[in-house]
């Protein structure tokens, strides 16, 4: 995993900086949940820089969702809510069928 490099140079360039990063940390993100792009494509934008991304993609927690559902509520995206919500409700019922099916004994090849 690559890690990010952030250089200060003055104050008002902090805040730049931050919000620059987090813009790009939830679009990256928001790609790969929705499946418009892979892992490997981001890394491939960035060849050179730093990729980053809210959490793992590959193992994004109901909670992890929401707090990108937050993101894209706050800057009032709220088409890309919609289908993270769509996509949240498809991985909460993933969730609860593993739960059964491991609760029930059975497993899925």
């Amino acid at each position: 995993m690559r890690t990010a490099k952030v250089i200060t140079v003055k104050v008002s360039s902090i805040l730049t900086i931050t919000t620059m990063n987090i813009d790009i940390i939830m679009s990256n993100t928001y790609g790969v949940l929705t499946n418009r792009c892979s892992i490997e494509d981001i890394l491939e934008m960035y060849t050179g820089e730093d990729a980053m991304f809210y959490g793992n993609p590959l193992e994004m927690t109901l909670e992890d969702i929401d707090e990108v559902i937050k993101y894209f509520e706050n800057t009032e995206e709220y088409e890309k809510c919609s289908e993270l919500v769509e996509y949240k409700n498809k991985l909460d019922l993933d969730l609860f069928l593993k739960k059964l099916r491991v609760r029930n004994g059975k497993t899925v090849y």
